[in-house]
């Protein structure tokens, strides 16, 4: 039984009902008694606690989640995070018969709340290259700044300076990682870490001094769609080096 069933259960106990069929139980029930209400209600909100201080961490494999944005996108749909919510915990909000019939539907409600998918989804879409509406990495690889022929002004001082800057930060998120989490870390230690603001401001720093993404997936420990998706954000704003600046620092 799973965290979030055995939370229905007791929630329903302590509402005095059947958690089964959701029928109210007889008054007599020793279930109406104000001290059982009162022990089932602390045990609901110490699990709950409990689940938030572990993070009751999310175990979706990316290929699943692919899956189901290939399915949206078959449909027309942006396969926005709130979309794949609804899709993974079965909302009654679809009358698609293709979506609905789909294996993965519904396949985690039993397992995960809204909250905990959206911290997961967001995560997901940023470390890999994916923007909040669910634009694929094709679209976001269409940037020009990086289309054009590779330069790289860095010297190796300022190269030194800007890992050893993002080797700084450090990893918050060692808890309770999936499998596919695990394995893209391999690669890239800092994969699927949400982006700080110190962080964007070095690679900010950086993007005025190069468009070498393999360079930049090296000095930042993240794959090339999370540099990407975030590069799209920040190329706008980025101000352009001052022609008699030597070099970079950080």
């Amino acid at each position: 039984m799973t965290l979030n069933e055995t939370l229905k259960v007791l929630e329903a106990l302590a509402s005095g009902c059947s958690p089964t069929t959701g029928e109210m139980l007889e008054k007599e029930s020793v279930l109406h008694e104000r001290s059982v209400i009162r022990a089932l209600q602390i045990a609901i909100d110490t699990l709950k606690k409990g689940d938030d201080l572990q993070g009751h961490s999310v175990h979706i494999e990316s290929e699943e989640i692919h899956a189901a944005m290939r399915l949206f996108e078959g449909q027309q749909q942006k396969p926005t995070a709130n979309r794949l919510i609804s899709f993974f915990l079965a909302s009654r909000n679809f009358r698609n018969y293709h979506i609905t019939k789909h294996p993965l539907y519904g396949k985690y409600q039993n397992d995960y709340q809204k909250g905990q998918l959206l911290d997961f989804l967001n995560a997901f879409f940023e470390a890999n290259g994916l923007s909040k509406s669910g634009s694929t990495r094709e679209e976001i690889k269409e940037i020009a700044f990086f289309q054009g022929e590779v330069f790289n002004r860095l010297s190796e001082s300022a190269l030194a300076q800007l890992k050893e800057k993002v080797e700084a930060l450090g990893v918050l998120k060692t808890e309770g990682l999936s499998e596919s989490v695990l394995a893209s870390r391999k690669k890239y230690p800092r994969a699927y870490e949400s982006w700080t603001e110190k962080e964007k401001r070095l690679l900010e720093r950086a993007l005025q001094y190069t468009n070498d993404l393999e360079l930049l997936t090296q000095c930042f420990q993240r794959g090339k769609g999370s540099i990407l998706a975030m590069a799209s954000q920040l190329l706008p704003q980025a101000e352009q080096p001052n022609p008699e600046e030597k070099s970079a620092s950080f």
